[in-house]
């Protein structure tokens, strides 16, 4: 598959229960500012534009992943708070139709497949990420943001992605999940700039740590200053997925090789958590930007 270039990944963060935020989960006010690389933008009260957020928090079991506190005691092991993660392609929308109806994409734009040719209501109707906000270790900083191990994403799919009569194209499957598991290192390198302006030093990883394991890559990857490829993606599909649907796909580190081989897994599931494909992937980050 062809490598794709990830320095410019873009999503927004809403942090979509308030009522579980400490001050040190809230987003700094210039996280719009100097975005660089890692371009993520915190919504700091902005509306909902695409009403993204809103469709998948009507459809109960997306919700009970983005309000896992809903209903349960307070400090129950539920009440972590958690931040959704918009792609950027979906809030800036798509470009503006031609006369014949076409639309024609910018060399300039990062992302196109994700924000033209797949953001139509027959193909990624809404898409919305997110993930819940790491606790931090005792003596941390207040305002320091620890690295995210893993995140999450909903995505609604019509039949414009179809290979087959009702079912998802794999090479659409295998997409998907490469865009997902892509957006860790961004999302990080984001954490990682607002640590700096507010001189929040990382502590040291715990003596349990195992020095390669998902923990090292997570806080290795805030680092990423070049930008990074896909090494290989391999997938394994399990079950066909049907459109249309709705789908979680989750994204995690599981190891870092040296200091520029980030290795995730994730996978698809359905609304009844059936696992649909599952993919093994390898990031390397660049030694020059491209």
């Amino acid at each position: 598959m062809p490598q794709n270039t990830r320095g410019g990944s873009s999503v927004i963060v809403q942090d979509v229960s308030p009522e579980l935020s400490s001050s040190t989960a809230r987003p700094s006010p210039h996280d719009n500012e100097n975005l660089g690389l890692c371009d993520v933008y915190h919504l700091n009260g902005q509306p909902d534009a695409a009403g993204e957020v809103v469709y998948f928090m009507s459809i109960p079991w997306c919700r009970a992943h983005l309000k896992p506190a809903e209903g349960r005691p307070p400090g129950s092991a539920a009440s972590t708070a958690v931040h959704i993660v918009q792609p950027y392609s979906r809030r800036k929308g798509r470009p503006v139709p031609n006369a014949d109806g076409t639309f024609t994409s910018s060399t300039e734009t990062l992302s196109n497949a994700f924000a033209t040719t797949l953001h139509t209501l027959d193909t990624i109707g809404a898409y919305i990420v997110f993930y819940e906000e790491p606790l931090l270790s005792p003596g941390s900083h207040s305002g320091y943001r620890a690295p995210v191990l893993e995140l999450k994403a909903l995505l609604r799919l019509g039949p414009g992605l179809n290979g087959h009569r009702g079912v998802a194209h794999g090479g659409i499957v295998a997409t998907i999940l490469d865009e997902v598991l892509g957006l860790l290192i961004p999302l990080n390198q984001r954490r990682a700039n607002h640590n700096r302006r507010v001189g929040a030093e990382a502590p040291l990883l715990p003596v349990s740590a195992n020095s390669t394991g998902p923990e090292a890559a997570a806080a290795a990857s805030a680092k990423v200053d070049k930008g990074f490829v896909t090494g290989y993606l391999n997938t394994t599909y399990i079950r066909p997925l049907r459109t249309p649907a709705v789908v979680l796909v989750t994204a995690r580190y599981t190891r870092i090789e040296g200091a520029r081989k980030f290795y995730v897994e994730g996978a698809i599931w359905d609304n009844k958590s059936q696992v649909l494909a599952k993919a093994e992937c390898l990031f390397v980050a660049l030694k020059e930007k491209l």
